[in-house]
This record gives C-alpha cells, structure tokens and sequence, in this order.
C-alpha cells in the first residue's frame, strides 16, 4: 500500500470591494487630505492547513490545502475635509486599504474624494474607488473627466454630465507611454486637451456628481444602490 501527500493551494483575494454591500448607511464619503499611508501585514495564519484523506485502490493520498492572501493590506490616516455622505465626529479618519498591486493608487495624490464602509467595527476602503481632487477657481474641489466610470457597465443609468471645469492650477497627466488607443480610452477630446504629450484636462465634475457617478455605477454594480 502506498501513501501519496500532495498539497494544493487556494488564493483568495480580500473580499472588501464588497464590505458594505449589507448596510449601504455605513457608507463615508469624504474629502481627504493624506497624512499617511503604510503597509500594515496581515498577521500570519496560525491555524495549520487542513489535511484530507482519499483512497485510491490501495493507495491512500494525503490532501494538505494551504491558503494564501494574495492581496496587501495597508492603514491609511486621513485628515477630513469635507464629509460628502454619511456622519464622523473626528477631523481624522483611519480605515484598512487592501490592494492586490501594492500600495493602493489613491495614496499618489494628496486630496481625494474616498469611500469608506464600515465592516465587523472596522473601517474599510471600498476597494479601488476614489478620485483624485483639485482646487478650482471658484474654490471648490473636482476632479478631471472620469473616463472609466463614464463607460461603465451600467453608463445607461448615470444622469450627471461633466462640465468645463477651471482648475486652479493645470492638471495634466503623461501620455507618451500610452497606445494611441488608449489615449483616446483614457483622455478623450474634447474632455481633456494633449499636447506636447500630455494630457491636460478641460473638463470634470464636483464632489457632489462624482459621488452621485458612483452611486450609479460602482456602487450600484455592488448591489449599495
């Protein structure tokens, strides 16, 4: 009789784009302005893997399955600017970030609009959802033209526009290491102005629309609206 082991692995990513899909009440959507972000590890599974038993014939196989987090988990510390749903008492807010890339991308800008859920009295970042946010001329905060979101799935059900913003400073993004194909994907004219390869954007919305575009899209695909 022989005894054969064999260990398969099962990789799962952190389920938290979907941690407020129960109570949507719990959902924050703020003004932040970055004090830090860091990896935070998650502490290692202390539970030993599960061993299961088949036979084969006279063989007895030994399954060991072993799971692994394929995604990174960081705490990130913000400063409240403007609470655009939901209610917090503090200026600060501390809420886990988890990212399968690495450090998640919304930690690049200074000031972004964030969505945040509570789960198990945790506080969690709707994963991969913000915008980045600039000051414009009439002093208020927007974000340039949301390409992605704006071609969303579920684009037959968003009812704001974007509309010609004046930002304070110009904001441009590189475009040299972008297909042509993706250019016109990512910044569409007449929304955002290349030249001289960059991108410059002419057009966006407010933090009220970016919210409502969320609610219509995103948030609607995870079953929050």
């Amino acid at each position: 009789m022989k005894s054969t082991i064999i260990t398969t692995l099962t990789i799962f990513i952190a389920l938290t784009s979907v941690f407020g899909q129960d109570r949507k009440d719990s959902l924050l959507v703020f003004v932040g302005q970055k004090i830090e972000v860091t990896y935070s590890p998650l502490p290692e599974e202390t539970t030993p893997p599960r061993v299961l038993t088949a036979i084969a014939g006279n063989d007895t196989i030994y399954f060991s399955d072993v799971s692994i987090n394929t995604d990174s988990r960081y705490v990130a510390k913000y400063k409240i600017l403007q609470m655009v749903h939901g209610s917090y008492k503090a200026d600060t807010i501390v809420f886990f970030a988890f990212d399968h890339y690495g450090i998640p991308p919304f930690s690049q800008y200074q000031t972004v609009l964030l969505f945040v859920s509570t789960y198990n009295g945790a506080l969690y970042h709707e994963k991969y959802q913000f915008y980045s946010l600039y000051r414009t001329k009439n002093g208020k905060w927007a974000s340039p033209y949301p390409s992605v979101d704006y071609n969303h799935p579920f684009n037959d059900s968003i009812t704001v526009k974007p509309e010609r913003i004046l930002f304070k400073e110009k904001v441009s993004y590189p475009v040299d290491n972008l297909t042509s194909e993706n250019r016109k994907r990512l910044y569409p004219a007449p929304y955002y102005k290349i030249k001289n390869g960059r991108a410059t954007a002419i057009y966006g919305n407010y933090v009220d629309d970016l919210f409502t575009l969320k609610q219509q899209t995103v948030l609607k695909a995870r079953e929050m609206y």
